[in-house]
């Protein structure tokens, strides 16, 4: 993988975590403030799904960017197969 892919998917990974580190922030003012049990639990719902997405995102353009460096599997040899992440066991 090249220098600048190496670059822009570690930027991508810190602005994730950035952005994770500030909805812990928002989910602790609000259990500070006496904000509903709810609401709390909307935030940790935000957090995990943020950092899910993005580990989906971090991984198929780590995924993509050795590929087209040269140094990703052959069509067929993937480790990311479609089938891999098909809903159906």
């Amino acid at each position: 993988m090249t220098d600048d892919f190496q670059h822009a998917l570690l930027q991508v990974a810190k602005a994730m975590d950035g952005l994770s580190r500030a909805f812990e922030h928002r989910m602790a003012e609000l259990s500070a403030t006496g904000e509903s049990e709810e609401q709390v639990r909307e935030v940790r719902k935000a957090i995990q799904a943020v950092k899910d997405s993005g580990a989906i995102y971090l991984t198929w353009a780590n995924h993509y960017a050795k590929r087209v460096s040269g140094q990703g599997d052959q069509e067929g040899e993937d480790d990311l197969a479609e089938d891999d992440l098909s809903d159906n066991p």
